[in-house]
């Protein structure tokens, strides 16, 4: 016996002319017969004061949009996940300083934006793991404000991945896992000593990959910022 999606294909395809027709009145550019997968991305588009600021979670919100240029302006205060909430978002380049202090999953936030230019800032203080926030921008320049990975229990170690155009971030709190940046070689000295200031004291067995680049440009005294406490810098 052979399914009949007819009913399903038409109800789809009713909510795709919808669509289509809502996101013009609200002025997106919406082609009457873009496929409905577009049609998502491109609700993005929408001004804030439309409803964007109803969202109360950024779980995979924007995930694979290709379209959206500038992070739309709304308030994130009150979200507690951003897991993949900017994967894959290819055309992105600006997002602002966000409200994200009640955040404790940032996974994969902006995993392959690889035109984003430059991250105003997040709070990260609450997130346990920062597995491959950054992965793949290789366009990506500035992260304002201060990265705090003190909860983050698991290694640092594919947060930065190809992030080589990477010149400033700041980190604060205490970093007691192993750490790499060593995808950064563009890094500054004083991004470097803040990094080196967060490793907690007293380890043993703990490695901060900085690379052979961002390495030569700190002095002895510099490095021993690391090395004193017990870590490996390599």
């Amino acid at each position: 016996m052979t399914a009949d999606f007819t009913t399903l294909v038409t109800r789809l395809d009713t909510v795709r002319q919808t669509l289509s027709a809502t996101l013009r009145t609200k002025g997106v550019d919406a082609a009457a017969d873009d496929s409905l997968a577009v049609l998502v991305g491109k609700a993005s588009l929408v001004d804030s004061t439309s409803g964007m600021n109803q969202i109360r979670n950024g779980y995979q919100l924007f995930r694979n949009n290709t379209t959206m240029v500038a992070f739309p302006e709304f308030d994130t205060a009150s979200f507690d996940s951003m897991y993949q909430m900017c994967y894959g978002c290819s055309a992105l380049e600006r997002v602002p300083t966000l409200s994200t202090s009640l955040v404790g999953n940032m996974m994969y936030i902006f995993y392959g934006c690889a035109n984003l230019v430059e991250i105003g800032g997040l709070d990260t203080s609450l997130i346990t793991s920062a597995s491959e926030m950054f992965h793949g921008c290789k366009n990506l320049q500035r992260i304002g404000g201060v990265l705090d990975f003190s909860n983050v229990q698991s290694q640092i170690d594919s947060t930065f991945v190809s992030c080589a155009a990477l010149e400033e971030v700041t980190f604060t709190g205490s970093i007691h896992v192993d750490v790499a940046v060593n995808g950064c070689p563009k890094l500054t000295v004083a991004s470097l000593l803040s990094l080196l200031n967060a490793l907690v004291p007293g380890v043993t067995d703990k490695e901060c990959r900085i690379g052979s680049k961002n390495l030569a440009k700190l002095s002895t005294e510099q490095q021993a910022i690391a090395t004193d406490k017990g870590w490996v810098l390599i």
